[in-house]
């Protein structure tokens, strides 16, 4: 029996298949995961296939991993520390969104600590001049 899924999950890689068939499957509808299971088993996949796309699902794991892994570099901490500003939260947004969490993360907290530190200043430089120093 088709459903309106069988042409979208046709289309779908044996990798991606194999990932939503294995996924939770609160992530789907049920009339998606029988058109995935059925489309599955429509190919015929040999074992040897099967392992082939788990193993492209391992590397696209582990890139994911590395890529959510990679720290900020140096020079853009000193950068948002010197010049905080609403602009590079949301670049710490555009990080997020693209995978880079730690970049994210850091970007964010380095900014946040320039922030901290110029307002830091300022209440020094208010509580000097009402002391009159």
């Amino acid at each position: 029996m088709k459903n309106e899924f069988d042409n979208i999950m046709s289309q779908r890689t044996d990798a991606e298949l194999i990932q939503i068939l294995n996924g939770p499957p609160d992530n789907y509808q049920p009339a998606a995961l029988e058109a995935a299971r059925r489309v599955f088993e429509g190919r015929n996949l040999s074992d040897e296939k099967i392992s082939a796309a788990k193993q492209e699902i391992e590397q696209d794991r582990l890139r994911d991993d590395l890529k959510s892994n990679e720290p900020l570099p140096i020079f853009l901490k000193i950068i948002a520390f010197i010049f905080p500003g609403i602009l590079l939260l949301l670049f710490a947004g555009l990080f997020k969104g693209g995978g880079y969490d730690k970049k994210a993360k850091d970007l964010t907290r380095w900014t946040l600590f320039g922030f901290g530190f110029y307002f830091g200043i300022a209440l020094l430089s208010v509580g000097l001049s009402y002391l009159g120093l």
